[in-house]
């Protein structure tokens, strides 16, 4: 069953429980008040039968033969008289078993009346005094007016009900086709959407409702599975592009040294090419699963607290152990430190930081003469930063429009060995824990990396 369908019906079994309380509640009291107005007229009716009875003093049967002739015109009254000791003086019908008990019920009551009703007919019991003495009168008749009245009343009420049910349904039906729509034109579009034209997006209604809610929580999926699958593309042409190189010039080494290599110098020289080839094969795998780890969703990946300052430490010593020649130095240009250590507090990922904060390191002394970086970190007023500096060759105005780009490599690649992968995770690792970096560079002069990270 459609969410329309079970929308107007449920909408309809609501509104038809409300109606048929409504229509109860308004038929009882319709009831109660033809009870009560046709009791008032029955006791002016036994009223005026007694006063008929005791006042003309005509005889039983004279009473009786007018009594039938006005039945024939008029709804008129039954009544049965009593004495004081209950003893039955005058009837117009065959009493009722449970006339006593009424009479009983009246005797003890200080009420001058009391009714009741047995099936259609309804009953009144009154006290009645004439001549200081006291009797009591019960009278009965059939409401039939009130109840042909009440009867089409009820009719009515179950006809108008239904039909009340029905047009409740239908507009309930059109109203939750109409409301469901813009979800039906949703789920077209979405429809629409594959792989193969994962850009497309949902058309996004100017209202500024729950379906805008929608649209934009499913725009805003549609986009990191677009950004997911680009990088799961992106990352298998790039193993399949970056790894042909080095793993050929691995095979064709093996296949000369197979071939041609005669003395134990030949086999040394090729098992060192072979060697070269493989480390080289094995640094770019390292940094495209770094670089995969840093295109994850944000996510899904694990946030602690942590000190920056820390795990500059950590990379340094990284490094240096890779590289012994290699030398990085710490420097806080505030005294901050000594003050309070969690102003260099932040909410990171220490392993990704690591891995960025090792490649500007790496990189600063690979392409300086003299081996070495150094890191200044300083707390400023809203953000932590940290500024990675060498005196290195420096980068053109031209390649420092690119630098950040994968794979790119500018006219560094003729000084030292790379794959143009390290800059685009350390950007992204920066990204991904709402940071920026920025280059100030010349050539032949160094390189300034700075990042800044936003205070907790």
């Amino acid at each position: 069953m459609k969410i329309a369908t079970r929308t107007a019906l449920s909408y309809a079994l609501l509104t038809a429980g409300i109606l048929f309380i409504f229509a109860y509640v308004l038929y009882f009291v319709s009831e109660k008040n033809r009870e009560d107005e046709f009791n008032d007229r029955l006791g002016y009716k036994i009223t005026w039968r007694s006063e008929f009875l005791f006042d003309l003093k005509l005889s039983d049967s004279k009473i009786k033969e007018l009594h039938e002739r006005n039945k024939k015109l008029l709804n008129e009254a039954d009544i049965s008289v009593y004495d004081s000791n209950k003893k039955l003086i005058f009837t117009d019908i065959q009493p009722s078993s449970e006339n006593e008990h009424y009479l009983d019920q009246l005797i003890r009551s200080q009420k001058e009346k009391i009714t009741w009703q047995k099936k259609d007919r309804q009953y009144m019991a009154v006290k009645y005094p004439f001549h200081d003495k006291k009797f009591y009168i019960i009278g009965s008749a059939v409401d039939v007016t009130g109840n042909a009245h009440i009867a089409d009343f009820k009719k009515d009420i179950i006809i108008i009900y239904v039909i009340s049910i029905i047009i409740i349904f239908v507009i309930g039906f059109i109203f939750s086709y109409y409301t469901l729509k813009p979800l039906k034109d949703i789920i077209i579009q979405i429809k629409d959407i594959s792989e193969h034209n994962l850009n497309k997006r949902l058309i996004v209604p100017k209202a500024k409702d729950e379906i805008y809610e929608l649209t934009e929580t499913f725009n805003s999926t549609f986009n990191r599975l677009e950004k997911s699958f680009n990088n799961h593309r992106q990352f298998v042409t790039t193993i399949s592009h970056e790894f042909r190189t080095p793993l050929s010039t691995l095979i064709a080494e093996l296949e000369l040294a197979k071939e041609l290599n005669v003395t134990l110098e030949d086999y040394k020289t090729s098992i060192e090419n072979a060697l070269q080839d493989a480390n080289q094969a094995s640094h770019l795998s390292t940094a495209l699963l770094d670089f995969a780890r840093a295109s994850y969703d944000v996510s899904q990946i694990t946030f602690v607290a942590l000190r920056l300052d820390e795990i500059l430490v950590d990379s340094k010593i990284t490094l240096c152990q890779k590289n012994p020649n290699y030398n990085v130095g710490i420097n806080y240009m505030d005294d901050l430190a000594n003050e309070d250590e969690s102003n260099y507090d932040l909410s990171g990922n220490p392993y990704l930081l690591q891995i960025a904060f090792l490649n500007l390191m790496e990189n600063a002394c690979k392409y300086s003469q003299d081996k070495s970086c150094n890191v200044e970190i300083e707390v400023r007023n809203s953000s932590l930063e940290i500024r990675f500096i060498d005196h290195g060759i420096g980068i053109s105005e031209k390649d420092q429009l690119k630098i950040f780009d994968l794979f790119y490599r500018g006219a560094n690649k003729n000084y030292d060995q790379g794959n143009g992968i390290g800059l685009s995770i350390v950007q992204r690792i920066i990204e991904i824990h709402h940071g920026t970096i920025s280059l100030e560079s010349q050539e032949g002069k160094g390189s300034i990396f700075k990042i800044q990270f936003p205070k907790n």
